[in-house]
């Protein structure tokens, strides 16, 4: 892996890290180690410091660049941007003087969306930081942005539903959910207008959605709901039976990712085809449990050469960042295809003696 040195916060690109805002500061990330299962190379990492209580990836980019926070505290959040495929390099960042502000979706440009700790969904375009709640609101979070700059997330109207919404420049499009309360998260959009995310089912449970929008689209639209996956036993889980899931990114091929949480409280990852229906259950392989026997990997961002990124917890559950290069070709292009070849859960480290079901 090439690991370039330099950092330069002015204004320009350096070593594949964007420079976001005039509060942006060079950092480093920690590379923990490489580790590989289903085909996948893991590259686990963790943040620029503080980070006693661990480091979040929330997306990257089809540049490779994610974006995520880490914590000492989980009150404030250190919100960066990285490559670590191609850098250790990092570039903090703050929204305004907000501590609590969390970085989300990134796209090729660099462009930055999330949440300003203050109620407000934001972009950070350019450099210039713009705080926003669409449609007469009260409260919004933005959670991913494609290369056309199209937004998507969640707002709280007046009325207090939370529905998703889709937001082409001033055009807003709110996204309702397919049943239950009208609580979603709109969490991606890839360039072809293909949105994922999920949604309150009337079990006050989460469940995947899809929904394909026109460029420009205004007014309202409904979710097609995606069915939940059929989950594979899971060593160490003996009996652990399907509660949630959670969609959060796609690419232009319609690979989305996200995961899924068991009755054991722990948490897995996944891969989705849209084109088939068909789920790709992986985990980082690294993911420990922790001595109440929980266990989690979250993918949360896939880019278009099939990288995906996200975060794993270890023993202790504190959560450390990670990329995973594609599978070899031959198992990516099946995963594009029509044809999809399930992939097993990733191996598990064994649990220690205080572990417990």
């Amino acid at each position: 892996m090439k690991k370039l040195q330099a950092c330069i916060v002015a204004g320009a690109l350096a070593s594949a890290v964007v420079a976001l805002a005039p509060q942006a500061q060079c950092g480093v990330i920690t590379p923990i180690n490489t580790a590989s299962s289903g085909g996948y190379t893991f590259e686990n990492f963790d943040g620029p410091t503080p980070n006693a209580a661990g480091t979040t990836i929330n997306g990257i980019s089809n540049t490779g660049t994610v974006v995520g926070f880490t914590t000492a505290d989980m009150v404030t959040f250190n919100n960066f941007t990285a490559n670590p495929l191609l850098s250790n390099n990092a570039v903090s960042f703050q929204v305004g003087n907000s501590t609590a502000a969390m970085g989300n979706g990134i796209n090729s440009n660099g462009s930055v969306v999330g949440l300003d700790g203050n109620g407000n969904a934001f972009s950070i375009i350019g450099g210039n930081v713009t705080t926003f709640i669409p449609g007469g609101g009260t409260s919004a979070v933005a959670f991913g942005i494609n290369d056309n700059g199209v937004i998507v997330g969640q707002y709280t109207t007046t009325s207090g539903t939370m529905p998703g919404f889709v937001l082409d420049g001033k055009n807003l499009l709110t996204i309702n959910a397919p049943s239950g309360p009208n609580t979603v998260n709109a969490q991606g959009i890839n360039n072809n207008g293909l949105v994922v995310g999920f949604y309150v089912g009337t079990d006050t449970q989460d469940h995947g959605f899809s929904v394909k929008v026109a460029m420009g689209a205004t007014g309202a639209i409904t979710g097609v709901p995606i069915a939940d996956p059929v989950i594979p036993p899971v060593p160490g889980e003996p009996g652990a039976k399907f509660v949630f899931s959670q969609i959060l990114g796609i690419n232009d091929q319609g690979i989305a990712v996200g995961y899924y949480g068991d009755t054991t409280t722990s948490q897995h990852g996944f891969l989705y085809n849209t084109n088939t229906g068909k789920y790709t259950f992986l985990d980082n392989p690294d993911a420990m449990f922790t001595p109440a026997g929980v266990e989690v990997t979250q993918i949360t961002g896939i880019n278009n050469q099939g990288e995906i990124t996200g975060f794993y917890t270890d023993a202790a559950g504190v959560p450390h960042g990670f990329v995973a290069i594609v599978p070899e070709p031959a198992s990516w292009m099946l995963l594009s295809s029509s044809v999809l070849t399930v992939v097993g859960l990733a191996r598990r480290r064994a649990r220690g003696a205080t572990s417990a079901d």
